[in-house]
């Protein structure tokens, strides 16, 4: 009989542990402590295969990049620059083949989801000095320059702790924070995880900040028309970066990363999604069906600043933008009959609301 409940608890989360596929879980703890790469040139694996590459007033040391010791964590990856970096130098760390994990997805696995620890550093006293990035990129040749190559992108600017997060045709102005105003802020010296979906399937990418406590939601890929997103766009390289600007540095700017984890999943968690239905329900259009204009308004006085159209096979019909208004006429009497999506961008996501046309 024990054996009888022990199946059938088995039974009970079967269908829980085959959607979710780790296709990439790092942690550094069977790195050795000490320099990551071999080089600055991004040619020759080092640790772990990682990639290391300095440009613009290349230094001749490899030691921007290392594996540390970490109480309470373990080893890290740590990037630091010295008391005395050169002006206008760029330092990165690089994992690419990150397309071939992908690849080890289950078909219908199109949900891609990223996980990281990431310590923030010291603060810089000189605007402009010093910022930190984390890239997702899709670029066949592991290129992390290249902008319209980044699927994604964290950037802490290192004066005041202000966190931005843009991306390859991503809906502008991700507010991570949506307390803050106007730019989200981390605190200095602090670890702090970052969590991100995207939704191959659906065009979305869902940014979970813990530390804010916030979901922040983003049209991703959204002008594009291939009918296999996943596989024109799939994540190819992973990067950490600092860059030294207009100064050299006179603090020593140590970033430590940890517990990357890289996920394929058949759909985005109900927690998140209902992150986008919380929002979406603040949110009232009417009439509804509708002949030719339509009202929207909401109850907090949230800024809209622009409205997307798309038909229900995810195509993309027109852009409008507005002035950051609370109460929009838009016009679709032009639409053919039939159901629409809008998406309302905002500060605070990108609510999707059904409309229907007469």
């Amino acid at each position: 009989m024990k054996n009888g409940k022990l199946f059938l608890i088995s039974l009970l989360f079967v269908p829980f542990t085959i959607k979710a596929q780790v296709l990439y879980n790092e942690t550094f703890n069977n790195y050795t402590l000490g320099n990551l790469g071999t080089d600055c040139t991004d040619t020759v694996p080092g640790q772990g295969g990682w990639l290391t590459l300095c440009r613009g007033n290349t230094p001749t040391s490899n030691n921007y990049s290392n594996i540390t010791s970490e109480a309470n964590k373990g080893s890290v990856l740590t990037l630091s620059s010295g008391t005395a970096m050169p002006t206008n130098v760029g330092v990165a760390a690089k994992k690419v083949g990150i397309d071939a994990l992908i690849n080890q997805r289950t078909p219908g696995n199109n949900v891609i989801k990223f996980e990281i620890d990431y310590y923030t550093g010291a603060a810089h006293s000189v605007a402009g000095t010093y910022t930190q990035q984390i890239i997702l990129g899709d670029d066949a040749t592991g290129n992390i320059l290249l902008l319209d190559k980044q699927l994604f992108k964290y950037s802490l600017v290192a004066i005041n702790g202000s966190l931005d997060v843009i991306g390859k045709d991503l809906s502008g102005n991700i507010k991570l924070d949506k307390n803050a105003a106007p730019n989200s802020v981390l605190p200095f010296n602090t670890w702090v995880n970052f969590i991100v979906y995207l939704d191959y399937n659906n065009k979305k990418a869902y940014f979970e900040t813990p530390y804010f406590n916030t979901i922040a939601v983003a049209d991703f890929l959204k002008t594009k028309t291939s009918t296999n997103l996943i596989e024109d766009f799939k994540p190819t390289v992973l990067a950490f970066t600092f860059t030294s600007l207009n100064q050299t540095t006179t603090v020593d700017m140590v970033n430590k990363y940890d517990n990357i984890k890289i996920t394929a999943l058949k759909s985005v968690p109900a927690y998140v999604l209902s992150a986008e239905d919380f929002l979406a329900a603040k949110f009232n259009i009417y009439p509804n069906p509708v002949t030719n204009i339509v009202n929207i308004t909401n109850s907090e006085n949230m800024l809209v600043q622009q409205v997307v159209i798309y038909d229900v096979a995810g195509k993309q019909l027109s852009t409008q933008s507005f002035n950051n208004e609370t109460q929009i006429q838009l016009n679709v009497e032009n639409l053919a009959s039939g159901t629409y999506m809008l998406h309302l961008q905002t500060a605070q996501g990108t609510a999707v609301k059904k409309l229907i046309k007469k």
